[in-house]
């Protein structure tokens, strides 16, 4: 699976309680190469490093021990899980006494760290902050013949195959070849109503896709005549971040969309950065502003937070107090997990209780307060240590 597939359902069911522990793995993968020797390499000592945690966890029992270990902490059956022909950046395994091996694929614009949790829960913070890194957006294709609405990232565009995607047109009759028309014919009486009827049920379909992902930006593209149809009855029209006026584009592969939208893409990615970075100059003088890592984590856990505003590439650690609304940065090295995983068994004292992945968790927190979430290039927020946040009040 990949992250574009993480709806908030799923991700609901992954964060459930379950008996202790919960294992995520999390694993860099080669984007060029499925799942290359290099990447067993790493997911084997992932596992045993996985096994020897299990086998020093006194707070787990003999029974679930022997599950996970002699069941599920294997790196066939985890590999057996991982989708050969699209490979990406990392994947996240989640793994838990009796029940099937879950493996994530998914792309990340920065380097992404192995590692080896153990909760009550398997921890989604990886994929989501993986999938905001991603820039996610929708692409509708509009045709004469067949609509289409893709996911898409950095790196990959998917079809979406539900919400009654893709959607051809209903023809009632042979002389109701629409929403097209019938070659060298003259426009049949009640064509264009066909037009508009087609169209309105692509837009209720889309309505239930952006429902589901919720907040994404949408890029259109079709011929004018379609487009121009489109825009007229969509209901929608706040959604779309950008339209690409080209016919044919029902039959074009993933790859080739891709490179067309890429312009737009770029653009629409610009203005957004501008834009933040705007609205974050006026919420100084209105006492709207937060800016900071202590200063966001606080705001972010008091769900005050509208918008947040990232650097791609920061990575943080520090101490979070029990009641999670303080954070305290601590400078601390990479933490020595492979090629030799029996390094960290006894972790230095200033490590004990820090936090390694507190940009995940901010994302995540974030996330579920409904803040949007936006990341910039590094060095764009500077003065503010890499992070800022736009305040609800």
């Amino acid at each position: 699976m990949h992250t574009s597939e993480l709806t908030p359902e799923i991700r609901a069911a992954l964060s459930e309680e379950r008996p202790y522990p919960a294992i995520t793995l999390v694993v860099p993968t080669d984007p060029d190469f499925p799942f290359s020797e290099k990447n067993r390499i790493t997911l084997r000592d992932l596992v045993t490093e996985a096994k020897r945690r299990l086998a020093d966890d006194p707070d787990v029992g003999r029974e679930i021990k022997l599950e996970l270990r002699d069941h599920v902490l294997d790196p066939a059956v985890i590999e057996r899980e991982v989708d050969p022909f699209h490979p990406d950046d990392a994947m996240v395994v989640y793994l838990a006494a009796n029940e099937p091996v879950q493996v994530w694929q998914m792309t990340s614009l920065t380097d992404v760290e192995p590692r080896v949790e153990f909760s009550s829960s398997f921890l989604t913070r990886y994929l989501v902050g993986a999938e905001q890194r991603s820039r996610p957006y929708l692409v509708l294709v509009l045709d004469q013949d067949m609509c289409r609405l893709y996911h898409g990232s950095v790196r990959r565009l998917v079809q979406i195959d539900h919400h009654g995607f893709p959607c051809a047109p209903e023809i009632p009759s042979p002389e109701d070849a629409l929403p097209g028309l019938i070659p060298h014919s003259a426009p049949y009486e009640g064509h264009e109503e066909r037009v508009q009827q087609y169209l309105r049920r692509v837009d209720k379909r889309l309505g239930d896709a952006l429902g589901e992902h919720a907040g994404l930006p949408l890029f259109v593209i079709g011929g004018d005549k379609i487009l121009s149809a489109f825009k007229g009855i969509t209901t929608y029209g706040n959604h779309v971040a950008g339209t690409l006026p080209l016919t044919g584009m029902d039959k074009d592969r993933p790859q080739d969309l891709m490179r067309r939208l890429q312009p737009v893409l770029a653009e629409f990615y610009r203005r957004q950065v501008a834009e933040a970075l705007n609205a974050l100059n006026e919420a100084h003088g209105q006492g709207k502003y937060a800016g900071g890592p202590a200063e966001v984590w606080t705001a972010v856990a008091d769900k005050r937070v509208q918008h947040l505003i990232v650097e791609e590439g920061l990575t943080l650690a520090g101490r979070i107090t029990g009641d999670g609304r303080m954070l305290e940065l601590v400078e601390m090295s990479r933490p020595v997990t492979l090629p030799e995983p029996k390094q960290d068994i006894e972790p230095p004292p200033h490590s004990l209780g820090v936090a390694t992945d507190v940009v995940e968790q901010l994302v995540d927190r974030a996330i579920a307060a409904d803040t949007q979430v936006l990341f910039v290039p590094d060095g764009t927020l500077a003065g503010a240590g890499g992070v800022a946040a736009l305040l609800r009040y």
